[in-house]
C-alpha cells in the first residue's frame, strides 16, 4: 500500500491530461475529501466497537476496486466514481491503523511507525518502471492506466494476505444504554473532549499544516511542469530519487524520537519547510545550480538525470523528505500518547479536524490556480509554514496528560458506569 501511494503524487497531472479543468479538479478533490471526512468519523466508532482485522481487510477491497475503476476511466463520471470508491475506504481505514498501533509496544513506537514507511521503498519499483515506459515512448495516460491496473491486482493479493495471516485483536466490551446512533454521537463527543484535553496545541498545528499542504499539494506539480517546464520523465526521477533518500532518514528519525522525545526534532524538521518552498520560487530565475555542460553529461548517462542539478529538484526533495519526517513525528506522538481502547475514535477525530480544512482548500486552490497559477499558492504555504514554526518554537505540542494514568482513569470510569 505504501509503495502505491507514489501514484497519488501524479494524480493531478493524470486528471489534467484526461481533460479535466483546474476548477473541476478542485471540486473533485474537495468532494473526495468530504467523503473521507464522513468516513473517518464513522470509522473512528467502528474501530473501537468492531473487529479491527475485518475492517483492515475491507479497506484493501475498497482500494482495489477504486484502482481498477481509475485504470479504465476515460471520462469525468468514471474518474469521480473511482475517487469516491477510494475515499469510501476511509469508512473502515481507522480499523487498520488502530490494529497496528494496538499491537505495537509504545516503547518502540517511533521505530515501529517509521518502519511502516519502509514499505514506501517498494515505490521505487513502480517509479522506475514508469520512467522506463516514458523514455520508451509510452504516453503518460497509458502509463498511469497500467500502474492503476497493477495496483488493483496488488490490493487483491494484499486482501488475501490479510484474510489468511492477520489475527483478530480483542475489542473491549461496552454496555450500551442507547441506540447505536446515540452511542456513536456520545462516544464521538467524549473522544473530542479527550483529544482537546491531551493535545490542544498539537491539533491547532495539524489544522494549519493541512491548509498549507493542500495549497502546496495542489499547485506543486503543475508549477514544476508548466511554469518551470520540466517534463513528466524528469518529474518521475525527482520523486524516485527523493523517495530513496527520505525513507532511511525517516527510520533514523523514528529511533531518535524514541530516545530523546519529540519537541526539538519537530522544530528541526519543520524549519526546513519554508526554506524548501522559497527555493521552489527562486527556481523560476535559477533553473540549474551547475553549468549546462554538467547537466548534459548527466542526461547522457540517463535521459532526464540532469534534473538532480536543478533547484526545483533540491526544493522538492527537501519538502517531500521533511513531509515524510513530519508525518512520522506526528504518528509517533499519536501512537505514544493516546489511550489504546479509544484509539479508533481518537485517530478518526484527529483526522477529521484535518479534513475539515481539506474539504474547502482544494476548491480555493483550484480557483486561484486557474487565474494566477502556482506562485500565490506557494507563497501562502510559506506564510503558513512560518506561522507553524513560530507556534512550535513558543508553545509545547507535547501531550498534557500521561497516557498510562489516563488509561487507568478511563478504565475506572467505564467500570463505575457499568456497575451502575
Amino acid at each position: 500500500m505504501a509503495s502505491l501511494n507514489v501514484v497519488w503524487t501524479f494524480l493531478s497531472l493524470y486528471l489534467r491530461d484526461l481533460g479535466i479543468a483546474y476548477v473541476t479538479l478542485g471540486l473533485l478533490f474537495s468532494l473526495m475529501t468530504a467523503v473521507t471526512l464522513v468516513g473517518n468519523l464513522v470509522a473512528s466508532y467502528l474501530a473501537d466497537n468492531y473487529n479491527r482485522r475485518n475492517l483492515a481487510i475491507a479497506t484493501m477491497v475498497f482500494n482495489g476496486v477504486g484502482f481498477l475503476i481509475l485504470s479504465l476511466a476515460d471520462r469525468i463520471e468514471l474518474v469521480a466514481l473511482g475517487l469516491l470508491t477510494m475515499a469510501s475506504g476511509n469508512f473502515t481505514s481507522q480499523g487498520g491503523t488502530a490494529y497496528i498501533f494496538q499491537v505495537t509496544d509504545r516503547k518502540y513506537g517511533g521505530v515501529a511507525v517509521s518502519l511502516f514507511t519502509l514499505g514506501a521503498l517498494f515505490g521505487l519499483g513502480p517509479l522506475f518502471a514508469m520512467g522506463i515506459m516514458f523514455n520508451s515512448g509510452w504516453e503518460f495516460i497509458l502509463i498511469m492506466r497500467a500502474v492503476f491496473f497493477f495496483g488493483a491486482v496488488a490490493f487483491l493479493f494484499t486482501t488475501i494476505i490479510r484474510i489468511i495471516w492477520l489475527d483478530s485483536t480483542p475489542i473491549p466490551e461496552r454496555e450500551r444504554d442507547s441506540s447505536i446512533i446515540r452511542d456513536f454521537v456520545k462516544e464521538s463527543l467524549r473522544g473530542l473532549r479527550l483529544l482537546v484535553r491531551i493535545f490542544p496545541v498539537f491539533i491547532l498545528v495539524m489544522m494549519i499544516d493541512a491548509l498549507s499542504d493542500n495549497m502546496y499539494g495542489y499547485s506543486s506539480l503543475f508549477y514544476v511542469n508548466e511554469t518551470l517546464e520540466f517534463n513528466i520523465g524528469q518529474i518521475f526521477l525527482m520523486v524516485l530519487i527523493t523517495l530513496a533518500l527520505s525513507v532511511p532518514l525517516t527510520l533514523l528519525l523514528g529511533r531518535a524520537f524514541d530516545k530523546r522525545g519529540g519537541r526539538r526534532i519537530t522544530i528541526a524538521v519543520y524549519s526546513v519547510m519554508p526554506v524548501a518552498l522559497s527555493l521552489l520560487l527562486i527556481a523560476q530565475h535559477v533553473k540549474y545550480i551547475a553549468p549546462e555542460s554538467w547537466v548534459a553529461v548527466l542526461d547522457s548517462i540517463y535521459p532526464g538525470f540532469g534534473v538532480v542539478l536543478s533547484l526545483a529538484f533540491i526544493a522538492t526533495a527537501m519538502k517531500t523528505t521533511n513531509d515524510n519526517l513530519w508525518g512520522t513525528t506526528i504518528n509517533a506522538y499519536i501512537q505514544k500518547s493516546l489511550p489504546r481502547e479509544d484509539l479508533g475514535k481518537m485517530l478518526g477525530l484527529s483526522t477529521l479536524l484535518v479534513l475539515i480544512v481539506g474539504t474547502i482548500a482544494p476548491i480555493f486552490s483550484g480557483l486561484i490556480y486557474t487565474y494566477y497559477e502556482g506562485v500565490p499558492l506557494i507563497l501562502g504555504a510559506i506564510i503558513l509554514n512560518i506561522v507553524i514554526l513560530a507556534i512550535l518554537a513558543t508553545k509545547s505540542i507535547e501531550p498534557r496528560v500521561n497516557v498510562e494514568e489516563l488509561e487507568v482513569e478511563l478504565r475506572s470510569t467505564r467500570e463505575t458506569a457499568e456497575a451502575k
